[in-house]
């Protein structure tokens, strides 16, 4: 199966520093802090991410009988919360923006911690190659934490000019996510195939069965349960892909993280839609109203 080419990547890679830089260009200071201090609402995410979403991951590659190097790709995408691309139908469906840059960086931060962890006690195997731990780290920095440093020293040094170049740049993301995403479509589709019908039905039971949990988790803010539903189905092939590819080579084991991919984008696009045309809080609501 042929890989997802480097320039690819590379542009998954740009649309997540520039959407970095954006986001704290057109909030107020403090938001994101603000935002990572609502613990009640944080470990709420993190229960659904890290132990409910695994737990019916489990049980979904169990009842669709997956052979064993597809299930343990199909486990650690369970495992694994943290979906890059959730940033982008975050804007599309309305929510709450800053939420979802906090829980990216919660979600990536711990899956780069926890999943390599995981993979030695559930699917150690002797001969197995080494984890890139240093690679996962290194990508933390520089596509999330850098940017969002910039973007926040940018809007203390300019702030008249701020959020009108954080728009710029939200707009630029989008762009380039689109390139992105219509790009590698053509690479994720043997994936798609290889996985079969079981494989992804598996696939699109995870995501809805995310949505739900993410949805029911949000609390009463609409616009948290968009986020949340969203994040939560959006689970992290950027740290699954080195595992599988260093860890794992010579197996199968990526091939549902690319199939993944293939589907959980277009199934978030149309949630993303339909949940920021109908799904909307009071205040909202009456604000459009009066526009």
């Amino acid at each position: 199966m042929e890989g997802i080419p480097e320039y690819i990547n590379l542009l998954s890679y740009l649309f997540i520093a520039v959407y970095m830089l954006s986001v704290p260009l057109e909030t107020t200071r403090g938001a994101i802090i603000q935002t990572l201090g609502q613990w009640n609402l944080m470990g709420r995410a993190l229960l659904a991410n890290f132990v409910i979403i695994p737990i019916l991951g489990v049980i979904i590659a169990r009842f669709f009988n997956l052979p064993q190097e597809i299930k343990i790709g199909f486990l650690l995408l369970a495992m694994a919360p943290g979906g890059l691309l959730a940033l982008q139908f975050a804007r599309v469906s309305s929510g709450n923006r800053v939420l979802a840059v906090a829980l990216l960086f919660v979600f990536c931060l711990l899956a780069i911690l926890i999943t390599p962890a995981l993979v030695l006690s559930f699917f150690h195997k002797e001969g197995a190659g080494k984890l890139p731990f240093a690679w996962l780290i290194l990508m933390l920095l520089l596509l999330i934490v850098v940017p969002a440093l910039v973007g926040r020293a940018l809007q203390r040094l300019i702030p008249e000019h701020a959020p009108k170049l954080g728009l710029w740049l939200g707009r630029l993301s989008i762009v380039i996510f689109i390139i992105a995403a219509v790009t590698a479509g053509k690479y994720k589709r043997p994936a798609i195939e290889l996985m079969g019908t079981n494989g992804i039905e598996a696939i699109v039971l995870l995501i809805v069965c995310s949505w739900v949990v993410g949805w029911l988790i949000g609390g009463p803010e609409i616009r948290n349960r968009k986020v949340l539903a969203i994040s939560s189905s959006m689970r992290n092939v950027g740290v699954c892909l080195p595992i599988a590819s260093s860890y794992f080579s010579g197996t199968d084991v990526a091939v549902p993280m690319l199939a993944f991919s293939g589907v959980m984008i277009p199934m978030n696009m149309v949630f993303a839609l339909v949940t920021g045309r109908m799904a909307r809080d009071k205040e909202e609501t009456a604000g459009a109203t009066k526009a």
